[in-house]
């Protein structure tokens, strides 16, 4: 009877030194987990956002999943207006809708543009990707505002314009992204750079274009293959008629390859360049696309407010832009911190199991 008591005993503290143990490890886990999310930004950046345009006949597209680690999504609405900018003096700029973040404590990401479009339709968004040293012509502007991608909205009418903007402006430093433009005339190009640093230019050549996060001039740079970009350019090319190109259709699309978990797609959004129009997409497989217009919203002057630090103007006198901002009511605070969850979830359980057991032998002890 004493040898079973013994063995009993045995038994109970091999189990609760091997509960421990495991509470254990699952808060290392835990704290790499932790320290991953935080410190690798780049390497989850290398996983998010598909954009796509799609032409044919007289119908221009452009779709775009926003996936991201943050939450807060909102537009900011631009009129055009006069700046007074450091070294150009006065500038008109072209009105313009941006979309991004803000209000998340990461002033690296907060306010600045993700994406958008401007009064004649110009598009853009971007796709992240490995850093890469800058090494522009020195001769470049550099541009009037450290947003330099909002500037180019505001300077530009259409793709040739884009380039052509390109390869006058430059900055210092790494860049990790690729940004996909797209006008009202279908036309539509990805600019990105090359291995030693300088800008290069991928010009649609066929109904569309997709870039995703790498890139689209040198797939050994970035994640290729991108099973991604693969879904969405199958259900592209699917699409032949004019009358099938529709934003039902780019809605399905863009829930084909909407992203959950950490990167989770936070909004969803399509451009129509040719009307001026934008679309949030929302509902069980992105069945609803909830309509606004630019010109209206741009012509609702009692909205606009001066803001002094608005994108971190820098270049601009006092920073004051007129500017409208909205919370984009449409999109997915999808479990943005899965590990996190996940870790604490197992510590917990693991804790709560090796206490129970612990208890239960202390009181079995005392009985005795």
């Amino acid at each position: 009877m004493k040898r079973n008591r013994n063995l009993k005993t045995t038994v109970f503290s091999i189990l609760s030194i091997l509960l421990i143990t495991c509470t254990f490890i699952s808060f290392l886990s835990y704290s790499v987990a932790i320290n991953y999310d935080v410190s690798d930004v780049n390497n989850q950046i290398t996983s998010s956002c598909t954009i796509f345009t799609a032409a044919i006949g007289e119908t221009v597209l452009f779709g775009n999943n926003e996936d991201y680690k943050l939450n807060n999504a909102y537009r900011w609405y631009v009129p055009a207006q006069n700046v007074s900018t450091t070294y150009f003096g006065d500038k008109e700029i072209y009105g313009a809708v941006f979309f991004g973040f803000d209000n998340n404590d990461y002033p690296d990401v907060d306010t600045w543009e993700m994406g958008g479009m401007n009064e004649f339709g110009l598009c853009f968004d971007a796709n992240g990707l490995p850093d890469v040293e800058l090494n522009l012509n020195p001769l470049s502007l550099y541009p009037y505002t450290s947003h330099a991608f909002a500037q180019v909205l505001w300077d530009c009418r259409d793709v040739e314009e884009v380039i052509a903007w390109f390869q006058n402006h430059k900055w210092k430093g790494y860049l990790g992204a690729q940004f996909h433009y797209a006008d009202s005339t279908g036309d539509a190009v990805v600019v990105g750079l090359n291995s030693t640093g300088q800008w290069i230019f991928t010009k649609i050549d066929s109904t569309y274009l997709v870039s995703t996060n790498f890139n689209v001039a040198d797939t050994s740079h970035g994640s290729y293959p991108c099973s991604r970009y693969d879904t969405a350019t199958q259900m592209l090319g699917e699409i032949s008629a004019e009358e099938n190109l529709n934003v039902s259709a780019c809605a399905e699309i863009l829930y084909s390859v909407h992203q959950e978990g950490t990167h989770a797609t936070k909004y969803s959004n399509i451009c129509d360049p040719v009307n001026l129009e934008f679309y949030f997409n929302s509902g069980e497989e992105f069945s609803t696309s909830t309509k606004f217009n630019l010109t209206e919203e741009l012509s609702e002057t009692e909205s606009f407010e001066q803001k002094s630090s608005f994108m971190n103007v820098t270049g601009i006198h006092g920073g004051d832009v007129l500017v409208k901002t909205e919370q984009i009511d449409i999109q997915f605070p999808t479990n943005t911190n899965t590990s996190e969850t996940t870790g604490i979830t197992l510590f917990i359980s693991m804790l709560g199991m090796s206490l129970s057991v612990l208890v239960y032998d202390i009181l079995r002890r005392r009985k005795k």
